[in-house]
């Protein structure tokens, strides 16, 4: 969740003084809200970065703009402004795609695209991890908005139904990490299914391989 506070200012300098290869961003861009201007002054606001190295977004509850009796389709100006490689992917979504980067395989999902069992986002996902060769990317990460696991009082359960239809997918998978946004608190679990623990040894995997990487 950037948006255009008085804190997204440090939070990009911060990025830009760091040596990254890609930026993931799990929705909440703009914070437009319908109110077009600010869809341009956050396009000139993160410019100097996102121009010169990928960034790669999904959506947030930000980014619908649908007014009843007024926008038929939510997503009018996010679709316009970023549009994702989703096609290569075989989405036939903007809001739900992946890609490859050096050893790692990133899908990014769309909280707010339907997602329930049977949806078009749903069967994209199957296949797409069907496809992983994790020979070549053996580190899985998944990216979208609204958490599935949440323990502020903000937003709580408000991923839930995502959760239900879609976790087992990621778990029989082996998806290494999930990032969410929305929540405007860092917190991070162990691994975990159906609000169970699972694998501590993959978990410290995870933490070495993100130290390493960091540095």
């Amino acid at each position: 969740d950037l948006g255009q506070t008085e804190w997204t200012h440090s939070t990009l300098q911060h990025i830009a003084e760091s040596n990254y290869d890609v930026l993931l961003l799990p929705g909440d861009l703009s914070y437009a809200d319908t109110y077009q201007p600010l869809w341009d002054s956050f396009g000139l606001l993160v410019e100097p970065l996102s121009s010169s190295r990928p960034w790669m977004v999904t959506q947030g509850n930000h980014e619908i703009e649908k007014i009843p009796l007024i926008t038929r389709h939510p997503f009018k100006s996010y679709n316009a402004r970023w549009r994702m490689p989703y096609e290569e992917s075989n989405s036939t979504s903007n809001l739900y795609y992946s890609f490859d980067m050096p050893r790692v395989h990133i899908v990014m999902l769309g909280s707010y695209a339907d997602f329930e069992i049977g949806s078009d986002q749903y069967k994209w996902l199957q296949a797409d991890l069907a496809n992983v060769d994790r020979e070549r990317t053996p580190w899985l990460v998944a990216l979208l908005h609204a958490p599935w696991y949440n323990s502020n009082s903000a937003h709580q359960g408000e991923g839930e139904d995502m959760r239900v239809a879609m976790e087992s997918l990621l778990y029989d998978a082996h998806v290494d990490v999930v990032f969410a946004g929305h929540v405007h608190a860092y917190e991070r679990t162990v691994s975990s299914l159906t609000n169970l623990f699972l694998n501590q040894d993959r978990y410290r995997q995870l933490l070495e391989f993100m130290e390493i990487t960091i540095k």
